[in-house]
């Protein structure tokens, strides 16, 4: 009951200036836009991740196998956890 009083005293401005019709209208906006703008940050990742290595995470993890430093270890870690999430 105290997340939905929370959610109500800071959604409850954006609807009374005309932002929004309704709490639900609103939170399902501000939960969309949350979760685009991580995808655009994770995509933005392994993009750089792809540019720098000039492949795509499988085939940067085939080469990687048994021959690989603790910095390359480390980049196929994170590009991994990105990629796992379906954000490529």
């Amino acid at each position: 009951m105290k997340t939905e009083k929370i959610l109500t005293h800071l959604i409850k401005p954006l609807i009374l200036s005309g932002a929004y019709k309704d709490e639900t209208v609103a939170l399902k906006d501000i939960v969309v836009t949350h979760i685009e703008s991580k995808i655009k940050t994770y995509d933005r990742i392994i993009k750089s991740f792809q540019k720098r290595y000039g492949r795509d995470f499988d085939t940067f993890s085939k080469d990687l196998a048994n021959k690989a430093s603790s910095e390359l270890e480390d980049d196929w870690m994170e590009w991994g956890n990105r990629d796992e999430k379906g954000m490529e």
